[in-house]
């Protein structure tokens, strides 16, 4: 028989920083996270063979790959869409040792994400499955360790078609692609018998873990309420003490509480709290704070568990007129993305999480929606950088009664309960993508989003189209919806037919200026018209950045950034969209200039600008073509800036062709320098040259960062970028001269000329290579070379890893 849970409310005790100046307090030794990321035995099944041995402890698995965590099932060409990726099953193994101290302790191992059905196994003992291969699980391994010798988890996993497991539809037919692997993070955390519960294992409505909400916010001051689920695996009672600090950006305390309760054996209970912080620092996408609320829990005085859940003080609200943020109207423009990644699949580690926010919220968008959950490390980005965020429940047009509507339901329940404590979520979507959903089951996760979440501060949202899509708190809808705040879910994706899937928004990086300026054209044109839908509260891209497609064998190609995060000139369209004055710490914003040409032989006489300036001077070869204000377009922020007819010819020929009719070119072509300068207030604030390229000569080398560098943990990777330019140092945006990489030190390539990685065909000019780390921070030497060219070589480092590891 299940025991009640013990709720315990104690009365607000109210601090305020002036009054508390102390530091924060020494973090007590109580909770123990390992990463369990290293040292994976993997096999994948490529043949039909005998399995039952492989979850036994005894199997002897030397002979497996030896792997580290994220992993992929098996690497894919750069292009794996249309069923190229690996379909089946795989296995993990894993050993280790219990530590003496253990031995009264909890013990769990927590998977974040696991594609996509899992089965895992220690010492031989099948303890779990779990369906769905984007939310967490958790198992408690505590009864089935040994306490001598090595303890050997074993994992199965499948990705195959599964009609009953989100987004459940079959890959030949889904418009991306769910790779397989085990490729997000695993780690092990020890806890004494009296700890706060994981949110999403704990199984509570509302309940579980830390959850935190804000009743009530002004410029002021701000009420926090805290709960704190807290189990009692002792054989005994135990008098429990939670105490929580909220700690600022500085470190600094600014509210302390505690509550207390005692807990029967093989109980439970949740522990209230009320704190008030004056003058509190908002969460906002451009003034991002963050603060920490620390948690102790005592067991008679003695430290029993601790965690800290960096959290952001903040009020929404949703209406006809729009989005409010801390009573400020916002229009929450951005962008979709999926989580694929060349070669590696959604074998993405956290750092690269970080990257792709980050370049996401330079290129201006202030909203990030996909069709699954987001990777932790995306929403802890998203977190720090501004970006607001949409979760969704996995899926996209498919739906059954029955099982895969129950394991719908859980996957609902599970996703706010991961997400619900950090700021940057604005909304809920937990239903299916694109589903002709019937009516009861979107009641059903309506309703369950409010049962996650109680008051005024979580918003669900679905189609106002589909059933009963106007019940929702927001609703999804291309045009302004009576009496509903509105959100466009999708945009941009105009393509002609769905047989033939042309589009000027679809456009490969490598298919020149023409084709480049169309999709920003036809973006430019999509967005004016999400920003004149009357009141409207946020739209998304379809989609930021190139991916993989399941049901079609080209990739989908109409992001601002391609499949390498490479920019396309539509990412400074959106780039010139976000507001010129301002700053967010780790951001490369602030005003804005790009000329969207290569100008060269091929380019249009007239040039078009992105920029967020006021005015925009553009001067050719040194001298002043002209300064103007931007084009027309009354919609958007920041409209383009089009200066026409400037010089043109085919170069230093006098002698231009004469066609069959006798009739000469006359209009020249003169190679050289364009230089825009953008103004506000009469100064130059932003500058961006672009120069005529010649014949290709050297390679230069950079690696992304984007402020994170490559951590020695053995999975982490970064891009490092190969660029061909002439004598003179400019890009030469037409090269497609094959690139091959060489690694020396502290890294290794990913994938080799089997998948087209190494050596790699240059688009437009520029070659990608992953450089993943080894196990040991140090130095990285890459070196690249081409026929013909000067050949380059970069050095770098990696850096020790920060996470404690098993």
């Amino acid at each position: 028989m299940k025991l009640r849970p013990i709720v315990v409310a104690v009365a607000a005790l109210w601090m305020h920083a002036g009054r508390l100046t102390a530091e924060s307090p020494a973090p007590v030794q109580s909770r123990l996270t390992l990463s369990l990321n290293q040292d994976w035995r993997f096999h994948r099944i490529d043949t039909v063979e005998a399995q039952e041995a492989f979850s036994e402890p005894s199997f002897d698995d030397e002979r497996w790959d030896r792997v580290n965590v994220p992993h992929t099932v098996r690497l894919e060409p750069a292009n794996a869409s249309g069923m190229r990726n690996f379909q089946g099953v795989c296995w993990y193994r894993r050993r280790f040792t219990v530590q003496d101290a253990w031995r009264t302790k909890k013990v769990f191992v927590q998977f974040e994400g696991a594609m996509q059905v899992a089965d895992l196994w220690v010492n031989g003992a099948h303890l779990a499955t779990h369906f769905g291969g984007y939310a967490p699980f958790t198992v408690d391994l505590t009864d089935h360790l040994k306490a001598a010798g090595d303890n050997v988890l074993a994992l199965r996993l499948d990705n195959t078609d599964n009609p009953d497991v989100p987004p459940g539809k079959p890959q030949g037919d889904l418009d991306f692609v769910y790779f397989g692997g085990l490729y997000r993070n695993v780690r092990l955390v020890v806890t004494d018998r009296l700890h706060v519960t994981d949110p999403v294992y704990a199984d509570k409505v509302a309940g579980g873990g830390v959850f935190v909400r804000y009743p009530a916010v002004t410029a002021a001051s701000a009420t926090v309420e805290v709960k704190v689920h807290v189990k009692n695996e002792h054989d005994s009672p135990r008098a429990s003490v939670a105490a929580v600090s909220l700690l600022d950006g500085e470190k600094k305390v600014v509210a302390r509480a505690s509550a207390s309760a005692r807990i029967p054996a093989g109980g439970e209970g949740t522990l209230a709290m009320v704190l008030k912080v004056t003058n509190p620092k908002l969460w906002h996408p451009y003034h991002p704070h963050l603060y920490s609320l620390r948690v102790e829990v005592r067991d008679r005085g003695r430290p029993a568990d601790e965690l800290t859940t960096r959290i952001g003080i903040r009020t929404i609200r949703f209406d006809p007129q729009g989005f409010w943020i801390n009573g400020e109207r916002l229009v929450g423009a951005g962008a979709n993305r999926h989580q694929d990644f060349p070669y590696v699949g959604y074998a993405v580690p956290d750092s690269v999480q970080y990257r792709d926010i980050k370049k996401l919220r330079e290129a201006g968008c202030l909203s990030l929606r996909t069709h699954y959950p987001l990777a932790p490390a995306s929403l802890d980005a998203a977190d720090e950088l501004g970006m607001m965020v949409i979760v969704s429940n996995p899926g996209w047009q498919w739906f059954r009664p029955g099982l895969f509507a129950e394991r719908a339901y859980e996957g609902a329940r599970d996703m706010v309960r991961r997400d619900r404590n950090h700021p940057s979520v604005v909304l809920w979507e937990p239903v299916l993508n694109e589903t002709p959903y019937p009516e009861d089951f979107a009641q059903t996760v309506h309703r369950i989003v409010h049962e996650e979440y109680p008051g005024d501060q979580a918003f669900a949202v679905g189609d106002l189209h589909l059933a009963w899509g106007k019940n929702f708190d927001v609703v999804y809808a291309h045009e302004k919806a009576d009496g509903k705040a509105t959100w466009v879910r999708e945009w941009g994706d105009e393509v002609d037919n769905w047989t033939d899937q042309d589009a000027p928004n679809r456009v490969a990086r490598t298919w020149g200026e023409a084709p480049l300026l169309r999709q920003s054209q036809s973006h430019a044109l999509g967005m004016s018209k999400q920003f004149a839908i009357p009141g409207i509260s946020g739209f998304g891209l379809w989609a930021g950045i190139d991916t993989a497609r399941g049901y079609h064998h080209l990739p989908f190609l109409g992001g601002f950034l391609d499949s390498y995060r490479v920019p396309k000139f539509s990412y400074y369209l959106f780039a010139s969209q976000r507001p010129p004055d301002g700053h967010v710490p780790g951001l490369d914003d602030g005003p804005m200039a790009f000329i969207a040409s290569y100008w060269n032989q091929f380019s249009a006489a007239d040039v078009t600008v992105f920029s967020n300036c006021e005015r925009v001077r553009l001067l050719q070869d040194g001298r002043e073509v002209g300064e103007q204000s931007p084009d027309e377009a009354p919609a958007l922020p920041h409209p383009p800036f089009t200066f026409r007819g400037l010089r043109y010819s085919m170069g230093r020929y006098e002698d231009a062709a004469r066609f069959e009719n006798g009739a000469r070119e006359t209009r020249k072509w003169i190679p050289g320098e364009l230089k825009a300068e953008g103004l506000i207030g009469g100064k130059v604030v932003a500058t961006h040259v672009v120069r005529t390229a010649g014949v290709e000569t050297d390679l230069t080398l950079a690696v992304d960062e984007g402020g994170r560098p490559l951590v020695a943990d053995g999975a982490d990777f970064i891009v490092v970028q190969a660029s061909i330019r002439d004598a003179r140092g400019t890009l030469v945006p037409l090269a497609d001269d094959s690139v091959r990489f060489e690694v020396a030190g502290e890294g290794e390539i990913i994938g080799d000329a089997s998948i087209g990685a190494n050596p790699m065909r240059a688009e437009a000019g520029i070659a990608s290579v992953l450089i993943r780390s080894t196990r040991r921070a140090g130095s990285i030497t890459v070196s690249a070379r081409a026929f013909g060219l000067k050949p380059a070589t970069l050095t770098f480092a990696s850096v020790p890893s920060s996470a404690p590891a098993l």
